[in-house]
């Protein structure tokens, strides 16, 4: 279980479970938040935490690997801006899209990470217009975060219609295109990935 504690200029959070703590050094009023908003964030990250873990044990992602899932929302390049975002007053959009950008750079499950924004792609590769076969891992992970994030906005792991909505936007290799449709198949999206992506 994730424990937190929001102090007047830093933010302690430990995880008892994997026997990890981290500490935030938080100038709350030069990032525009308040230690209201910063608990309010960590209560909301931490139930999408374990929303994440959950479904990623039913799905077999690695245990080593959900230990590490989504860890960077803990660093001052991405928690003050998310916490802005989501729960104060939305007033620096460039410091959120840059929050984002650093977390699809830095975490592996996202689809995202896997696209050469130029559309590299070396001759002779298996690179398809830029995009690189993503590990199976990381797909099963991918799977798990969209669960986990269906669990922590609607209260329930179905995906439904998160998925009608966004996986015609997901650009990912052919490879593991036919591996998220057979898994998801198996889940039983089979009329969403069988029906035009």
């Amino acid at each position: 279980m994730i424990k937190y504690k929001v102090g007047a200029d830093h933010i302690s959070i430990g995880d008892g479970k994997y026997g990890m703590a981290t500490e935030i050094d938080m100038d709350y009023a030069f990032y525009g938040i308040t230690p209201e908003i910063a608990r309010e964030f960590l209560e909301s990250l931490i139930a999408y935490i374990t929303y994440v873990r959950e479904a990623g044990f039913k799905l077999g992602v690695p245990d080593d690997q959900l230990r590490y899932h989504d860890m960077s929302k803990f660093s001052l390049s991405e928690f003050p801006y998310y916490a802005r975002n989501f729960f104060g007053d939305k007033a620096d959009p460039d410091g959120f899209a840059l929050a984002w950008l650093h977390h699809l750079q830095t975490n592996e499950h996202h689809w995202q990470r896997w696209i050469f924004p130029d559309g590299f792609t070396p001759k002779g590769s298996t690179v398809e217009n830029g995009v690189i076969e993503m590990p199976r891992h990381y797909a099963l992970e991918m799977i798990a975060d969209w669960m986990g994030a269906s669990r922590a906005y609607t209260g329930s792991f179905d995906m439904m219609d998160w998925l009608h909505k966004n996986l015609p936007k997901v650009r990912v290799h052919s490879v593991t295109k036919e591996f998220l449709r057979e898994t998801l198949d198996s889940m039983g999206y089979a009329d969403v990935v069988n029906g035009g992506w």
